[in-house]
């Protein structure tokens, strides 16, 4: 496994020590991409056929699938011995499994520097963010999976990484507005906007761009252009964002000037009391329940589960800026020992933020299990995931989870998610003590009833 690279940001490739490998036909590689793309979770061997033949599978497709798996064996581990085990593409009931770390494979790498780069952006940092996210660019080879037979997988794949690829460009286009390089994108976005018409926020990158260099007509002529496109093509107007950076550019709005970035100021102390203050800080708890009415902003206990360290420790950050108590876990069997161990009526937690895709107990047996648990089903549960299908949404939701957070996030859609899961939770818990005091004062006047005892009056 050492000295492996993966490759899946244009052609599928495979490079041992620099040397390219050799992977064989076509089937090869999309059996290679299938599992590089779900790494170091078992994919089942009708998957992998689903995968394939997503029509009409041949008779011996099993078998044939097997046959692919031997012979990628050969390739990835050419020093293995006749009958020895094999420790990179491994057998894993239902199927098999490809064990090597995400690091290694250009997709997942990619996607790291993409929500690195976002943090960044969303930390008050577009210097850091356009570096990161340049470099995130510059890892597409050319069209994802290009040399792979397209299939309904293959497809979905690709698209999510082009798309993934085109939003981290306008991050970091974003980032070098903020850092008042506006007459150097300006060509780049036009560029763009021919390639992709209907994307509107580079549109409005471009009518920004534009109006900083001094070309307000031009940057309302591209907006007049905008709408003749969207409504020719969708017969729709242009959104909110446009028509109100159409109207900030017709009166000159001081706002639209570009501003240099002043140093961020330290953060203030949060303005709440000193108990929810300590359940700030991540690997304490509290020592006492808070009987305090529901508050949206009140700071939450939240369990960040996520296998890929990088993702974990960003995550983690994260919410712990937002002033939540944080801990974490690295796999669903993890999670749910320190949910366990957490669940004593005074130390529980509010959300669980769960990954997905994890090699050990996945994000779906994972949440299965939480809500099997009746000391653990009231836990409100947040999906997190890069590969947001409507399949994967719907069945996150059959099995009980509140939201499904698709990576990479924005610090706004994080607190806006964790504020929403927070005050519903809350909100149910306040009806559901009120339920229980009126039912208690109830059985009260019952027994009273009964009894012929008066009422006391005070």
């Amino acid at each position: 496994m050492v000295g492996l690279e993966f490759r899946l940001l244009g052609r599928v490739e495979v490079y041992r020590d620099g040397q390219p490998v050799d992977l064989g036909g076509p089937k090869h590689r999309a059996v290679l991409a299938s599992l590089l793309l779900r790494v170091r979770r078992v994919v089942s061997v009708d998957q992998l056929i689903d995968d394939l033949w997503p029509q009409q599978p041949p008779a011996r497709a099993a078998a044939t699938v097997q046959v692919f798996v031997s012979q990628l064996r050969r390739a990835l581990e050419p020093g293995r011995c006749r009958g020895e085990a094999a420790t990179v593409l491994v057998t894993a009931s239902p199927g098999y499994l490809l064990d090597v770390s995400p690091d290694a494979v250009d997709a997942h790498a990619f996607a790291d520097l993409v929500v690195r780069g976002r943090a960044a952006l969303d930390a008050g940092d577009p210097e850091r963010a356009a570096r990161v996210l340049l470099h995130a660019e510059g890892m597409l080879r050319g069209p994802a999976l290009a040399d792979v037979p397209v299939t309904p997988f293959v497809g979905a794949a690709a698209a999510r990484l082009t798309e993934l690829h085109l939003g981290a460009a306008e991050d970091r286009i974003d980032a070098e507005l903020a850092l008042g390089r506006h007459a150097a994108v300006v060509a780049e976005l036009e560029q763009r906007v021919r390639s992709h018409p209907l994307r509107e926020r580079l549109r409005a990158q471009l009518m920004l761009g534009l109006y900083r260099c001094g070309r307000q007509v031009d940057a309302l002529a591209t907006y007049r252009e905008t709408r003749r496109v969207l409504r020719d093509e969708l017969g729709l107007e242009p959104g909110v964002r446009l028509r109100e950076l159409e109207q900030a550019v017709l009166r000159q709005d001081p706002g639209l000037a570009w501003q240099p970035l002043a140093p961020a100021p330290a953060p203030a102390p949060p303005s709440v009391p000193a108990t929810a203050a300590q359940a700030a800080t991540p690997g304490r708890r509290r020592t006492t329940p808070d009987h305090r009415a529901p508050s949206v902003d009140r700071p939450g206990r939240v369990l960040v589960v996520d296998d890929t360290a990088v993702n974990r420790t960003l995550l983690a950050a994260a919410v712990t800026e937002l002033g939540h108590e944080v801990e974490t876990a690295e796999n669903g069997h993890q999670a749910l020992e320190v949910l366990r161990a957490a669940d004593d009526g005074t130390r529980g937690f509010d959300i669980v933020l769960l990954d997905l895709l994890m090699p050990v107990l996945d994000g779906y047996a994972t949440l299965a299990e939480i809500k099997a648990d009746p000391a653990l089903a009231a836990v409100g549960v947040i999906m997190v995931s890069a590969v947001p299908e409507l399949e994967s949404v719907v069945r996150c939701i059959e099995l009980g989870a509140i939201d499904y957070l698709p990576k990479p996030y924005s610090s706004t859609m994080l607190r806006a998610r964790l504020r929403a899961s927070l005050q519903a939770r809350r909100s149910t818990a306040e009806r559901e003590s009120a339920l229980r005091t009126e039912i208690a004062t109830l059985r009260a006047e019952v027994s009273r009833a009964r009894t012929g005892t008066a009422p006391e009056h005070r």
